[in-house]
């Protein structure tokens, strides 16, 4: 009888993984990134025949993929290992020649979108405006650029562009919780809402007659379907969906039907909204967690979305029915042998309710250890989107705890908001308050904890480690912030005008700065910690992990540092992200007493 080894971490990290994909003019083929080679490419699939094949051969993460207006070739973004510059190129629809149309090194081109005829490429970029970008359009032919908006108040964006390009919606975004909206016509700019205070506008159309949809939280807690009549300069509320929040619209090719993505807790919906009566119905979706959503020319909606348990895939919709493009799994695992997780809902220290997922690993495999991953952002949030950490994590025999604490998305403006000048206090407490909350129900073990996070989760896996020791036996750093005045001054030029309603003033906020950095409590760090940082990190230096390493070392805390040369905020190569979890999960298991 043969006998085979139960699959290793191996088998999910080369989960192929699935991002950005475009549909083409006459719908025959699909092109989308994927981690093929094991690392990030472009590759195409002809969706009769189903059987993919290669386009690109950079290597490189892929921040906007389209196809041309004839069809003929793809514009594709690209940066270099994880500088997260983007940079703009064309290639054959058959793959081939990688032409550079929009290439300096430290400037990004962020690509919005073209003209109707596909002669113009409108893009925002830094290139002479590091702080707040401006708006610009090529032509493709002349490679001749036009600025259309200097950027002057905060970092501006584009949101949409008329068919007859004399209309131009536009974002200014101040943090992540204010962002104002804009229509330029003829050289004057009027904001899609008059006379409005602090809001969010996060997705726009415009309507061939120049009404402008909006997804918008202008006076509410959550975001709702809204429209401006320029004309009139009329703001009318359409539909809110109670607890959820529009984040994204999708405009059917006849006009009549606007398609509304919310969020709705750790889930995501999709609405399918009649602009003529304001009707509108839920549509089921084969996903729970939508990463990407489009029309194609002919007006079939494409997406890209997971579940907790079913990796990501592309679905198109038929009639009422999905019909699945692709058919990425976890090499050799079941979808029944992995987690899914438990959705908790607890009261923190001041009664806020707070939600998160407990994923709790098979009986036979539970090693009764629990390890809190905090999420990045911090304003983000864990869904039940496929993750191979959390599965990876569960199949080992961990529990995982991941908490939604206050200042995450998807739960209202007013709870997003309160991670901002505080980023030390109230999330932690919430994270405790569900430590608690979990050991009452008898699902945790004190004295088994592990603290494992990246970006603000690297962030406040070191600060429970500085002011909680006693409740943890390790704790893993990935990117994570470890002095708030450093960290500061390190950021992207474009984010440093947020810097102080984030994360504070570093004079007038100095003690509460102070208070929430974790360098700040280095002497009660004393458990064994592996900190790994990506060397080109634009967002979280190499210098804030260095510092905390080095000064940790100096008093005698045992320290492991692991630094990939070739990568920034994240890993997209399958070699470091094997390397990384083995170096993890050895940690982990080195350390379990």
């Amino acid at each position: 009888m043969i006998t085979f080894k139960k699959p290793d971490v191996r088998s999910f990290l080369k989960t192929f993984q699935i991002g950005l994909f475009a549909v083409s003019p006459d719908e025959q083929t699909v092109a989308f990134k994927v981690d093929f080679t094991g690392v990030p490419e472009v590759w195409a699939m002809d969706l009769k025949r189903r059987f993919p094949y290669q386009l690109t051969n950079t290597g490189q993460t892929v921040y906007d993929l389209r196809f041309s207006k004839d069809g003929t070739h793809l514009y594709i973004s690209f940066d270099n290992d994880g500088d997260e510059d983007q940079q703009v190129y064309a290639i054959p629809k058959e793959g081939g020649q990688v032409v550079p149309l929009l290439r300096e090194e430290k400037t990004k081109f962020i690509v919005h979108a073209f003209s109707e005829d596909g002669k113009r490429m409108y893009y925002g970029t830094n290139q002479t405006n590091k702080t707040f970008f401006d708006l610009c359009v090529m032509d493709v032919e002349t490679r001749q650029s036009e600025t259309l908006l200097e950027g002057t108040k905060a970092m501006t964006m584009f949101g949409s562009v008329s068919k007859d390009e004399q209309t131009i919606i536009y974002t200014e975004m101040y943090s992540n919780t204010v962002e104002i909206g804009y229509l330029l016509h003829q050289g004057k700019s009027e904001p899609l809402i008059p006379d409005a205070k602090e809001h969010v506008t996060n997705a726009t159309v415009l309507l061939d007659d120049g009404r402008v949809l909006l997804a918008t939280n202008h006076e509410s807690d959550q975001a709702y379907l809204a429209i401006y009549n320029s004309a009139t300069k009329e703001f009318t509320k359409l539909v809110e969906m109670d607890g959820e929040s529009v984040t994204e619209l999708v405009l059917a090719k006849d006009e009549k039907t606007v398609y509304l993505v919310t969020s709705a807790g750790v889930q995501d919906k999709l609405y399918a909204y009649t602009i003529e009566t304001g009707m509108y119905e839920e549509i089921n979706l084969p996903v729970t967690s939508i990463a990407q959503i489009t029309m194609s020319r002919a007006g079939k909606l494409y997406l890209n979305g997971s579940t907790a348990t079913k990796p990501s895939n592309l679905y198109k919709q038929n009639e009422n029915e999905w019909e699945q493009l692709t058919d990425v799994a976890v090499l050799g695992v079941e979808e029944a042998d992995m987690v899914e997780p438990e959705v908790i809902r607890y009261r923190s220290f001041d009664e806020k309710e707070i939600e998160g997922l407990f994923f709790k690993p098979k009986q036979e495999k539970d090693n009764g250890y629990t390890i809190v991953f905090p999420h990045g952002g911090p304003q983000h949030a864990d869904v039940l989107s496929f993750s191979s950490w959390h599965q990876i994590l569960a199949y080992e025999g961990y529990r995982v705890y991941s908490p939604n604490y206050r200042g995450s998305t998807r739960y209202g403006a007013e709870y997003t908001k309160l991670v901002e000048r505080d980023w030390g206090d109230g999330p932690r407490f919430d994270i405790l308050a569900g430590l608690d909350f979990l050991s009452g129900k008898g699902d945790i073990e004190e004295g088994k904890l592990i603290v494992l996070g990246g970006s603000y989760g690297g962030y406040m896996s070191l600060l429970l480690h500085g002011r909680h020791p006693e409740r943890f036996t390790s704790v893993v750093d990935i990117c994570g912030v470890s002095n708030l005045f450093s960290f500061s001054k390190s950021v992207p030029e474009s984010w440093k005008p947020i810097m102080e309603r984030w994360v504070g003033h570093p004079e007038r906020d100095k003690e509460k700065m102070t208070e929430d950095s974790p360098v700040t409590y280095l002497a009660q760090m004393t458990k064994p910690m592996l900190v790994v940082q990506g060397a080109n990190d634009p967002r979280v230096v190499k210098e804030e992990s260095d510092q905390i390493v080095n000064a940790l070392r100096e008093q005698g805390t045992d320290v492991d540092y692991l630094v990939f040369d070739d990568e920034g905020h994240g890993f997209t190569k399958l070699e470091n992200r094997i390397t990384m979890f083995e170096t993890i999960l050895e940690f982990l298991h080195k350390h379990r007493k």
